[in-house]
């Protein structure tokens, strides 16, 4: 593709783009993307060319990714991921468009954003586009709380009170407490403003807490 047709992309310092073949070959990635996508800075011509598989990312990861191009592939339309990755909500908005070198082949461009829990994510969780929540999460810090602490971190995010997330779980409100204590010892945040700044950021849900950890430790036990 021309260099004119990524300039609009490539100049918002928020927007990851990344181009892929349908077997997970990257074909274009801008310096964004990789801030987004990788824990050490990494320089976008050193990982052109390469495939998904050489990068270093889960294996789950990939295949949940490469299950979706052949999706897009068979079916024509557009999908809207989105995931919890490093601790924070991102949408990738994934397209299926002829590639330049040979017309009857897909490539899947890839444009990803981080938001948080704000009216926008609203929108686009409650949108008429095709939605899929990753099945994984990569919880950055976050990995050291139990299922039951994403839980509270997550309605804490939602702005409720302690009271109101022990009706919501249908636990204790001397429990929820507790849980509230541990997530800021775990997380080095004693104040109720700090937790729900990170929740925010984290765009977390209910759901989050069931899905498959990668990258981020075991899970924990909990009574």
């Amino acid at each position: 593709m021309s260099t004119d047709f990524w300039k609009p992309f490539t100049s918002d310092p928020t927007t990851g783009v990344s181009l892929l073949t349908l077997d997970g070959k990257l074909l274009y990635i801008n310096e964004q993307a990789t801030r987004l996508f990788f824990e050490e800075p990494t320089e976008p011509s050193l990982i052109i060319g390469k495939n998904l598989h050489d990068m270093g990312f889960p294996s789950e990861w990939i295949k949940e990714r490469l299950d979706l191009f052949e999706q897009m592939n068979t079916t024509g339309r557009s999908i809207l991921l989105r995931t919890v990755w490093n601790g924070k909500q991102q949408f990738s908005w994934m397209s299926p468009i002829p590639s330049d070198d040979d017309g009857d082949k897909t490539e899947i461009l890839v444009i990803t954003r981080r938001i948080p829990a704000t009216e926008e994510a609203r929108f686009l969780l409650d949108g008429e586009h095709e939605l899929v929540n990753s099945n994984l999460i990569w919880l950055g810090e976050l990995s050291v709380l139990t299922p039951r602490e994403l839980e509270v971190l997550a309605l804490l995010g939602q702005g409720m009170s302690i009271k109101e997330i022990a009706a919501h779980l249908f636990r204790s409100v001397k429990t929820i407490e507790n849980h509230r204590e541990s997530i800021g010892r775990k997380l080095k945040k004693t104040r109720g403003i700090d937790l729900a700044c990170i929740a925010h950021v984290a765009g977390l849900s209910l759901e989050d807490s069931t899905r498959t950890r990668i990258e981020g430790g075991e899970e924990e036990e909990e009574e």
